[in-house]
């Protein structure tokens, strides 16, 4: 009996995938991101600098013409596309336009498609830079807790801006949403588009992914993600998309509560119908 001499076990060579190396499409998201970054932050210097130095000699029409051109630089900065649908507000009369509200780029959707005053929550006047511009642009700040009492020479400053014919905007829902559904209506500033004798034009905010659908889970703010984490969630996509569904006016009601609940009906039945 021959015996084998013994043989070492060849070592087996494996190869594993080199953690270092970047995909390309990885290096073109991190690109996209850091240039969209940038020109989010010299929109908000332009803004500012437009406001301090020239809102002063500006006319109101061109304040406003102002104010859009900026949401629409915000919104490309964003890789953000406005779509709107329906007939838009008409200029020379107050109106109220009452919007679902799902992002802080509602307010740059609206101003995109159509420049007024806004009411929102006080919490905005204390945000960096953009709380700035707000307050430059006549936002109406109002407390939610407060309620009608609380708020009510703010309220009376909202009919009188519309008596002088200002488009004001406001979100009834008090906060933002996800975008699955619409919350109930405060009713509080309903009361003003009457008091005023001016139209009231509902206005649906959507966020639709690229197969249509809705909503799209990058582009909401709300519950616990800060302002910074959202901008990060929106900028990091390739690509989106806001639409702006207006629907035609309808006359304010003597009772508030009435009105609010037939606006918050219009606005939920076109968010079912597109889904």
């Amino acid at each position: 009996m021959q015996i084998q001499p013994f043989r070492r076990p060849e070592t087996i060579q494996t190869h594993t995938p080199d953690t270092h190396k970047h995909s390309p499409f990885d290096m073109t998201a991190k690109l996209r991101f850091a240039f969209r970054l940038l020109c989010i932050a010299g929109c908000l210097l332009y803004g500012m600098a437009e406001m301090f130095f020239l809102f002063p000699f500006y006319s109101s029409k061109r304040k406003l013409r102002a104010i859009q051109l900026w949401s629409l630089r915000v919104l490309a900065s964003c890789g953000m596309k406005l779509q709107t649908f329906g007939t838009p507000p008409q200029e020379g009369r107050g109106q109220m336009l009452i919007s679902n509200h799902i992002s802080w780029l509602d307010i740059m959707a609206v101003n995109g498609a159509f420049p007024g005053r806004f009411v929102a929550k006080d919490d905005v006047a204390k945000w960096p830079v953009v709380g700035y511009l707000a307050t430059q642009a006549q936002t109406v700040y109002v407390s939610r807790n407060r309620g009608i009492k609380g708020n009510s020479a703010k309220i009376a400053g909202v009919t009188e801006a519309l008596k002088n014919g200002d488009t004001v905007t406001i979100f009834p829902e008090g906060t933002s949403t996800e975008g699955r559904e619409i919350l109930p209506f405060k009713p509080s500033f309903f009361q003003t588009a009457y008091d005023a004798g001016v139209p009231i034009i509902p206005a649906l905010c959507r966020y639709p992914n690229p197969d249509g659908s809705s909503p799209n889970p990058h582009t909401a703010y709300y519950g616990d993600i800060s302002l910074w984490q959202s901008i990060c969630m929106v900028i990091s996509q390739p690509s989106s998309t806001v639409e702006l569904h207006f629907l035609d006016p309808i006359e304010a009601g003597e009772d508030r509560y009435a009105t609010a609940l037939h606006v918050h009906a219009l606005l939920s039945e076109k968010q079912k119908r597109l889904g």
